[in-house]
Order: structure tokens, then C-alpha cells, then sequence
């Protein structure tokens, strides 16, 4: 790349604006699906996006600095979705009702649904520089999490250790997650997983509180 005077300057890694256009859209969106299909990162790489995304790979580096530059946009859309979704579920009746059981049962839903996608935003070991939209959807979440814990013990704990209980209650249900989308759980697979884990983790919150 040349500036005004025609000298060559290196581009700053992360300092490429967010993409824009229907190209970029596509390429996320076709990462996103072979990300889905694989259960995760691993094995999707350019040419296999850029085949599903109909454009040659070669292009990819118009839109994106890198394969992982791609993977990180693609987590901020992922995120930007779940959220879009979380919202609407806390907005139902039964939202409104048990607004925290709701919020975790929708955290669950989109794991077992979406294992790839979960692996994505909370497992992977993505390199390089993460775009300032991903870092912004992570943090979003990270404070839902917290507001949601805060909402249902009706304001009992100072930030400090509300906090602090938002990461024990979130290691815990994400480690029950991660066993229970993992090929190799440590324990058998059964129809009340899910019940067990939502009513655990609120035990969790109550205990952690205390």
C-alpha cells in the first residue's frame, strides 16, 4: 500500500476497518456454516469459505487481513445472533416470569444446537488481533450474564462480588457445556442433562451469594 506521496506504508494488524458490502457478509456467513458443519475452527480454511462464498480466494484478502481475522468476525456474528435471540426469549412470558432460568436455558439451547458455534466463541484458541466488534459482543455478554445474576438476587451484593460470583456461576455452567457437547463426556448422555444443569447452577447462584 502507497500513501499520498507514493511510499510504501505497512498496514497496523487490527487497524482495517470493519468489512462492509454484500462480499464480506457472504464470506462470514459462509465461514459460519462450514464452522457449523465441522462442529468448530478446525479443518475450514480460505478456499473451502471462499468455494461456499462463490468468490475466489484470492478476494478474501480484500475483506480480511487473514484466515483468523475472518473467524473473529465470524464470532462477533455469531454473537450478535445468540444475543438477538437471547433477547426475544427473555421477552416472552416465561422471560419475564423466571428471567435468569430463561436466560440460562437459551445460553444451553444455543450450545447443544450450535456445538460449533459455541466452540467458536468460548473454546477455540483464535490468534491475531480480535476486531473491536467481537471484543464488544464478548463483553456484552459477559455483563448480560452479570445483570441477569443481579436482577435475580434483587440487588443483594456490591458489584465487586457480584462479579466475582458471575465467574464462578459462568465456569461452572460452561464446563457442564463443554461435557455435555463434547464427544467424550465424562458421563452419559440423558434426557434430564439439561434440567440437572439449569437446576445446579441456580443452586450455584443462591450459594455463591450467600
Amino acid at each position: 500500500m502507497k500513501d499520498s506521496q507514493g511510499k510504501r506504508t505497512t498496514r497496523r494488524p487490527g487497524s482495517r476497518k470493519p468489512p462492509k458490502g454484500k462480499t464480506a457478509q457472504l464470506l462470514v456467513d459462509a465461514a459460519l456454516e462450514l464452522i457449523e458443519r465441522n462442529g468448530g475452527c478446525r479443518g475450514v480454511n480460505l478456499r473451502q469459505i471462499a468455494k461456499r462464498a462463490k468468490c475466489a480466494h484470492t478476494n478474501l484478502y480484500n475483506y480480511h487481513d487473514s484466515l483468523e481475522a475472518l473467524f473473529w468476525a465470524a464470532m462477533a456474528r455469531a454473537l450478535e445472533r445468540h444475543a438477538i435471540h437471547t433477547a426475544q426469549q427473555l421477552d416472552t412470558g416465561a422471560g419475564k416470569k423466571s428471567p435468569l432460568r430463561t436466560f440460562l436455558a437459551t445460553q444451553l439451547d444455543f450450545a447443544q444446537e450450535h456445538p460449533g458455534l459455541y466452540r467458536l466463541v468460548w473454546i477455540e484458541p483464535l490468534s491475531g488481533q480480535p476486531s473491536e466488534q467481537a471484543l464488544q459482543r464478548l463483553d456484552a455478554m459477559r455483563l448480560l450474564w452479570v445483570r441477569q445474576i443481579a436482577e435475580h438476587l434483587h440487588g443483594r451484593l456490591p458489584e465487586p462480588k457480584l462479579v466475582w460470583v458471575g465467574q464462578i456461576v459462568h465456569g461452572y455452567f460452561h464446563g457442564e457445556v463443554c461435557k455435555l457437547i463434547s464427544r467424550h463426556a465424562f458421563r452419559p448422555k440423558s434426557s434430564d442433562d439439561h434440567e440437572r444443569i439449569l437446576a445446579n447452577t441456580l443452586r450455584l447462584v443462591e450459594l455463591a451469594a450467600s
